[in-house]
């Protein structure tokens, strides 16, 4: 059965699993050259995560094989966009990896 994909970041996620949401960003077209990019943080260290463009839209997934490798336990977010040079903070949240 597929599963809808989500429009906002995970609150949690387990580690090993597939993880997936999609973005629309109409100041920040990815159509126009902009890259949707999360950097998770904690005592552990950072994961950094690159959103892939589809139209004007943006797709992130995280492969179970790569989300297998986190480190458990409550990570900060935060995203943002980069373009020539230009680097806008979004948005920012926690999540929690089990």
């Amino acid at each position: 059965m597929a599963q809808t994909v989500p429009n906002t970041e995970p609150a949690s996620f387990v580690s090993g699993d597939t993880v997936a949401w999609t973005k629309s960003l109409p100041d920040y077209p990815a159509s126009a050259g902009w890259l949707l990019k999360y950097r998770l943080i904690n005592a552990a260290g950072k994961i950094d995560i690159i959103a892939s463009a589809v139209g004007d839209d943006y797709a992130i997934t995280i492969s179970a094989a790569t989300s297998a490798a986190y480190v458990a336990g409550e990570y900060t977010w935060q995203s943002y966009v980069e373009k020539a040079g230009e680097r806008y903070t979004l948005e920012t949240g926690r999540t929690f990896i089990k």
